[in-house]
């Protein structure tokens, strides 16, 4: 069970309520069975979550692969991959908070990675017979019936 801290050591923060609203949070707070202070609380934190943590983000990701030892698919590995590397583009964003040295090493070898990923995607669509590779403009391995002709 997680403790509440005392009221005393939380921050505290004045609210001017427009006319008639008060009354409305009552309402809706006595129906749920909270406080108007629970209510008020709530609502803010579904505008304003916490920022996710790295080890609920890891946590996450273990999760993911523990559900993939029962799927015999590969929707499941590319949930996993999509859901890595979204992480990792959020550790690089700044938009996941992660200690400043961990978000260094992530940044580095995440732009590293993206170097090697682009110089693998020009070998995998560079054509080694496409003409325009070449030096020159002799052809390199002439045709021997062409040489006969000569």
């Amino acid at each position: 069970m997680v403790k509440k801290s005392a009221a005393k050591d939380q921050d505290k923060f004045v609210v001017r309520l427009p006319d008639g609203m008060r009354d409305r949070i009552k309402a809706k707070a006595d129906r749920a069975g909270m406080s108007m202070n629970e209510a008020i609380v709530w609502c803010l934190d579904q505008y304003f979550p916490a920022p996710t943590t790295i080890d609920e983000k890891l946590n996450e990701l273990a999760d993911m692969v523990s559900i993939l030892k029962g799927d015999n698919t590969y929707e499941g590995v590319d949930r996993l991959v999509a859901a890595v590397q979204d992480t990792i583009g959020d550790v690089y964003s700044g938009a996941l908070k992660t200690p400043p040295e961990f978000n260094k090493l992530v940044s580095e070898r995440f732009e590293r990675w993206q170097e090697e990923e682009q110089e693998n995607l020009r070998e995998r669509h560079e054509n080694p017979f496409d003409d325009a590779n070449w030096p020159s403009e002799e052809d390199p391995f002439p045709d021997p019936v062409d040489d006969e002709k000569s």
